[in-house]
């Protein structure tokens, strides 16, 4: 009994949280960083189970695997898949927690002595990472890093539809306001074509800014059989959300810029992501040269 008494004086000046625990589940131990972590006090925490301290979808089996760990003196190890445990606190609030566990004699009898750390900031930065690597700073939308982690991937190129369309867009006019007004104001009319975007488009539709004036947006095809005619208006659409002015209050006045836009279609166009977006991207080229709305490049056709 002194050596655990022992145990649990120097466990009670450790910075994780600890609990040690018998063959089922009940908690024997508790140090003051674990209290801390879910909101108890210690004598209440003496009262509680393992599973009362998990979520109820990992609580299922939870308590056969822990008494077959100690029973079996198995090699110290983290707990679940990833090593990541989905934990309740006193207040009933989730968070994730990284857990270890190892066996230990504790009072006479075989027990399991579970390190806790909180993962939640932790998981919370590397999605902030993750948002920033993929995400335009300016606009808000995915960035061409993000695109390219589509292609590779490749989960996009099939939809529930089969049918992918690739919208390649290129403001006309946008240099010379650039120029004229500065870059705030370009930074600001680019912002209000993202939201339009973002807003108006079906909540299926997925954009990009790939470039300083350059967009993309991935849509679903409905219309297998008349595939050109509804992407002809999703082009159309798109012209006309990003054609609308723009009110700058600081300027007095409305500006307004117009698009290029290329539209190719997966499978028609081509069967690999990359090349229908490359395809694309040379049908706004062509737009662009001969100075008209759209280009569908199943067909080359201009479209007015």
């Amino acid at each position: 009994m002194q050596q655990s008494d022992e145990i649990s004086r120097f466990l009670d000046f450790l910075v994780d949280a600890i609990l040690i625990v018998d063959k089922q589940s009940n908690i024997l131990f508790a140090n003051r960083s674990c209290a801390k972590l879910f909101g108890y006090q210690k004598k209440e925490l003496m009262s509680l189970g393992l599973d009362d301290l998990m979520k109820t979808d990992v609580v299922k089996g939870h308590e056969h695997k822990v008494s077959s760990f100690i029973s079996n003196q198995s090699q110290a190890r983290a707990m679940m898949s990833r090593s990541i445990m989905p934990c309740l606190n006193a207040n009933g609030e989730g968070f994730n927690a990284r857990i270890s566990i190892a066996n230990i004699t504790y009072k006479q009898q075989d027990c399991g002595i579970a390190t806790i750390q909180d993962y939640s900031t932790v998981q919370e930065l590397i999605d902030n990472l993750k948002n920033e690597a993929s995400t335009d700073a300016l606009t808000n939308l995915f960035n061409r890093r993000h695109l390219e982690n589509v292609i590779e991937k490749q989960y996009l190129a099939i939809q529930d539809s089969g049918c992918l369309g690739v919208a390649y867009i290129d403001l006309n006019g946008f240099k010379p306001i650039n120029d004229t007004h500065g870059h705030d104001i370009g930074d600001l009319l680019l912002v209000e074509i993202a939201t339009r975007l973002r807003q108006q488009l079906r909540s299926s539709d997925i954009c990009f800014r790939v470039g300083g004036d350059e967009f993309l947006v991935l849509f679903n095809i409905n219309d297998h059989q008349n595939y050109e005619h509804e992407a002809a208006g999703i082009a159309k659409k798109l012209q006309q959300l990003i054609s609308s002015p723009v009110k700058v209050e600081k300027l007095k006045q409305d500006i307004s810029v117009g698009a290029s836009i290329g539209i190719a279609i997966l499978p028609h166009d081509d069967k690999e992501l990359a090349s229908v977006i490359d395809k694309a991207d040379k049908a706004m080229y062509h737009s662009k040269t001969n100075n008209v709305p759209f280009t569908l490049v199943s067909s080359l056709t201009i479209n007015d």
